[in-house]
């Protein structure tokens, strides 16, 4: 299996925002109408930013939670200065908009059922996968630190909610005190006639946690990577992952790996195919200093 051939083209053109207001404690929604119609595939991602004297250096990366027509939304968390900027854009704010780009998701495959396992902020492709894709026979999960973090008005009663601290959940609703993956592993037991595809995007402990888990189950695991990146084009290298080389491919890689742009070679990566001892000591060292 392998992630949807088709890509939609990028395009860069001006938006305005419509809405941009919190969706649970620290995520918060925004909602853009474009200039043309934006078309895109489960996964892609944009580049926002402020307009003209405004502008950030860098654009900041946005993976899309949904569009129809030129109505665009999606998802973030305040995490420094260019997202603090953004949060401060009310109703009628001019933004650029520049994508879709990115390698996306697969579509489902005949008789595959889905796992889809959202972390925080990684909820975007997952939502545009379901949305798009959805059927009765795959389950959705998302993982948050406490019920305070989910945002319930997005999730509807078929996602399966897991906190990590006990909480008060939006009324009629059910969160699971624990790990996303432990409650994934409890409601999807190892089926071994049938195979399964898991799809995660969130936090790196968490992705690495969906890997193990799919891979002592020997089903078929995708992630969505969250990484720095600059420029959409690959051309910075500011997020850039180690990613193995196949054996008897690895001319000019004798160590066996080497760096993916997870702009265009990603964001969605096999699980398999990551070289996770660099990836988690590279993650690990950027969070002791974070510069």
């Amino acid at each position: 299996m392998t992630p949807a051939g088709l890509r939609a083209d990028p395009f860069q053109c001006q938006g305005r925002v419509t809405a941009n207001a919190p969706v649970g404690r620290g995520l918060i929604r925004l909602d853009v109408t474009l200039d043309r119609d934006l078309h895109f595939v489960p996964g892609q991602f944009a580049m926002l930013n402020l307009p003209a004297e405004a502008a950030l250096v860098f654009s900041r990366p946005f993976s899309i939670l949904a569009a129809d027509g030129p109505h665009a939304s999606f998802l973030y968390r305040v995490v420094g200065r260019g997202t603090l900027a953004l949060a401060g854009r009310a109703a009628g704010d001019p933004l650029t908009f520049l994508g879709p780009f990115g390698r996306p998701f697969p579509a489902p495959a005949a008789g595959t059922p889905f796992i889809l396992i959202a972390g925080g902020v990684g909820l975007p492709p997952l939502f545009a996968w379901r949305q798009r894709y959805g059927r009765p026979e795959d389950t959705a999960f998302f993982g948050a630190r406490d019920s305070g973090d989910v945002p319930w008005t997005l999730l509807d009663g078929s996602w399966r909610i897991a906190v990590e601290k006990a909480g008060s959940p939006q009324p009629g609703r059910i969160a699971r005190v624990g790990l996303v993956t432990e409650l994934v592993r409890e409601d999807c037991p190892v089926r071994p006639a049938q195979g399964l595809t898991v799809l995660a995007c969130g936090p790196t402990a968490m992705l690495k946690a969906a890997a193990d888990l799919a891979a002592a189950a020997g089903w078929e695991c995708w992630l969505s990577l969250e990484e720095h990146m600059g420029c959409g084009y690959g051309v910075c290298k500011g997020c850039v992952v180690p990613v193995r080389v196949p054996e008897g491919a690895g001319a000019g890689h004798p160590e066996g790996w080497r760096h993916a742009t997870c702009c265009q070679d990603g964001p969605v990566f096999r699980a398999a195919d990551l070289d996770w001892p660099r990836l988690t000591l590279r993650n690990r060292t950027f969070m002791d200093n974070p510069g």
